[in-house]
């Protein structure tokens, strides 16, 4: 016990005492905090906010990188929610949303219609989301469908929604068949996350990487701390792969490949942060506060 009276600052074992994360004003839209405050927060420390463009509810946390983290799926739901997205509650202008919302208006743009509901085999032609009506192998999942767990994995489990590159760059990285070269290439600067936030970088020196290189072990940063349910992908059709693995979009591209980007890879038995995929498969998105 120890009675400390008058401002200071409590050491234990050579380690400045940290606090808890501010709640704020519950909204991630809004939600704001200083570097100085982060830094003297506890890793691990977490609180709830809402997203304001659907009232979904997400978990976010300090993580042992520094950063604040969305740690559930995005869940955002394109066809529900079109209309009302706007550059005051997403990261990305009116221009590049407005883009997302029309589909772009031609045949070869139509990997970027957010009107197509189902997802179909054609990889050329992929809605950017997925349909969120009823359950099963089709890829027909619900955002608040759960899935079972491996390594006795924490956190919500939900699946979310899975996103291709296009929806999740909220129409800013869509041209062509979504195979082919063409521009725009480099990195994604905007996305579906909401304001404020963003999606994670990838590659050798990204977010994920070091988010890896601050744990001690891959179920350390990516089960334990991100809490990332194994919620599969959307690939050639359908679902796969849900409760055998994990796919996170970055915002980074693959070197030397227009239509590959950097993403994360969790699998039951190791962590994978600095693969690559095609733009066209659907896989989960999270956020890293700005």
């Amino acid at each position: 016990t120890m009675n400390v009276s008058g401002a200071g600052t409590l050491t234990l074992n050579g380690k400045q005492s940290c606090t808890a994360l501010p709640s704020g004003t519950g909204v991630m839209q809004t939600y704001s905090i200083s570097s100085a405050t982060l830094s003297n927060v506890c890793v691990g420390s977490t609180t709830t906010l809402s997203d304001n463009r659907d009232s979904t509810t997400y978990t976010v946390g300090k993580l042992a990188d520094g950063k604040l983290w969305l740690l559930d799926n995005l869940a955002l739901d394109l066809v529900a929610t079109k209309n009302s997205l706007s550059s005051s509650n997403t990261n990305a202008s009116d221009v590049t949303l407005n883009y997302l919302k029309n589909g772009g208006g031609t045949t070869s743009d139509q990997y970027a219609t957010a009107g197509v509901a189902n997802w179909i085999t054609d990889w050329s032609y992929s809605a950017p989301l997925i349909a969120t009506s009823g359950t099963g192998n089709n890829g027909d999942w619900t955002k608040d469908t759960t899935i079972s767990y491996a390594m006795g994995q924490s956190g919500t489990g939900k699946i979310g929604v899975y996103y291709n590159f296009c929806a999740a760059t909220a129409g800013s990285y869509c041209y062509g068949d979504g195979i082919s070269y063409g521009t725009p290439s480099g990195d994604a600067t905007e996305d579906i996350c909401p304001k404020g936030w963003r999606m994670p970088t990838g590659s050798s020196s990204g977010e994920y990487q070091a988010l890896y290189t601050a744990y001690s072990s891959d179920r350390a940063a990516f089960v334990n701390a991100l809490h990332t349910p194994l919620s599969g992908s959307f690939y050639n059709g359908s679902a796969d792969s849900q409760g055998s693995r994990g796919n996170f979009w970055s915002s980074t591209r693959s070197n030397g490949y227009d239509y590959y980007m950097y993403y994360l890879r969790v699998v039951t038995s190791n962590v994978l942060p600095q693969n690559s995929n095609v733009r066209w498969t659907g896989l989960s998105v999270r956020c890293v506060l700005k």
